[in-house]
């Protein structure tokens, strides 16, 4: 779809080029002068858009309390809160949720894991609820414990 837009533009330009070549010099000109300055517009805005980017990090200062699990049929619901204690504010979280049997207190074993998405605004030093859903195990697989754990934030830059 880009390249279509891209080249419909080009094909706009340079029917507009010329037809200005053929009105005279003068009218030309005037078009190249505004193309030339609508392409150095456009450079100027791609060059300084990247400052605004969202960027990948670690998930340093994020942390997860998960507070309520919920089995349904189509899944288990996982939520509690999100703190977002770093100097970043967050646009997204990569949680991974993990369903663990256990032989013993300390002794556990992932069965089952699966990333998630948190799309969430989360500005620096606020606190908010959340709730997920996780899809169960293979059938008679035995779960006694859920876990949650923050893999990778997606946080806007700081501000200058």
């Amino acid at each position: 779809m880009r390249l279509l837009l891209i080249l419909t533009v080009v094909i706009a330009v340079s029917a507009l080029l010329w037809g200005s070549w053929q009105w005279g010099r003068r009218p030309f000109l005037l078009v190249a002068s505004l193309v030339l300055a609508g392409l150095v517009v456009l450079t100027v805005g791609v060059w300084q858009g990247g400052k605004n980017d969202q960027v990948h990090m670690a998930p340093q200062g994020i942390t997860l309390a998960l507070t309520e699990i919920r089995n349904s049929e189509s899944g288990v619901r996982l939520s509690g809160t999100v703190l977002n204690e770093g100097k970043q504010d967050v646009a997204a979280l990569t949680l991974q949720a993990q369903a663990l049997h256990c032989s013993g207190p300390a002794d556990c074993a992932v069965i089952y894991q699966q990333p998630i998405t948190l799309q969430m605004y989360l500005p620096s030093g606020n606190e908010y609820q959340f709730a997920v859903v996780s899809r169960h195990p293979e059938e008679n697989t035995p779960v006694d414990r859920w876990q949650l754990r923050v893999v990778d934030k997606l946080a806007y830059p700081e501000p200058d």
